[in-house]
């Protein structure tokens, strides 16, 4: 008799240092058969800017301290994406009304994810946003190209997506995410029991059994 396919829920934020640590490990989790189910959300200051307009400069000063640390304790480049993809208002971390840049990320990764590929288009469009190898991204033929490699058309899906609908299905995640346990990111979830952050990886395979070399 065949054993069920392992699964693990990943929420993830394309606006994300911690999200963008993960990639490579959730390649890794996933060509060890185990399927990778992930979950679009946007930034906590999109969905709960609530949780993010109080915040302090001790905070603020700690978090780059600590991204810039864990992507050298990963060996990964980084570098914040230019331009960002969340539009704030001038020195603040108010997010505008008006959100071009998210709205056509999401779509493609929404309708990447919906086809099989969302994983794929995190290796390729997440990471190029956070090692800085594609400043100016939002104005190049870059989403364009990688879409296509992907085997997927960027204006066709650009022309069949609404926001509304894409916004739906962010909002039902996000949902889904609270239930789960928790409101960051990444959030992964082994049996319904949620683990929080990039730093959470290693006690996910320890649930699942798993032991890497």
């Amino acid at each position: 008799m065949n054993q069920s396919v392992p699964s693990v829920d990943v929420w993830f934020s394309l606006q994300s240092d911690y999200c963008y640590f993960l990639i490579g490990r959730l390649l890794r989790l996933s060509s060890s058969g185990v399927e990778i189910r992930i979950r679009p959300v946007l930034g906590l200051v999109l969905r709960m800017p609530e949780a993010t307009e109080d915040r302090s400069q001790l905070e603020m000063d700690y978090f780059y301290k600590d991204t810039k640390r864990t992507a050298e304790f990963l060996g990964l480049p980084h570098s914040y994406p230019d331009p960002s993809p969340i539009e704030f208002e001038p020195g603040t971390w108010i997010a505008t009304t008006e959100q071009p840049r998210i709205e056509r990320l999401y779509t493609l990764f929404v309708a990447a994810n919906a086809q099989g590929k969302g994983l794929e288009f995190l290796d390729i469009v997440v990471r190029a946003l956070w090692d800085g190898s594609q400043q100016g991204w939002d104005q190049s033929s870059f989403l364009s190209d990688t879409m296509q490699s992907l085997g997927l058309d960027h204006d066709a899906i650009l022309a069949q997506y609404s926001w509304e609908s894409v916004s739906a299905e962010l909002d039902a995640n996000h949902h889904a995410m609270l239930e789960t346990g928790h409101w960051g990111v990444p959030l992964m979830a082994y049996n319904a029991e949620p683990f929080y952050g990039q730093d959470r990886f290693d006690q996910l395979l320890w649930r699942m059994g798993i032991r890497w070399d």
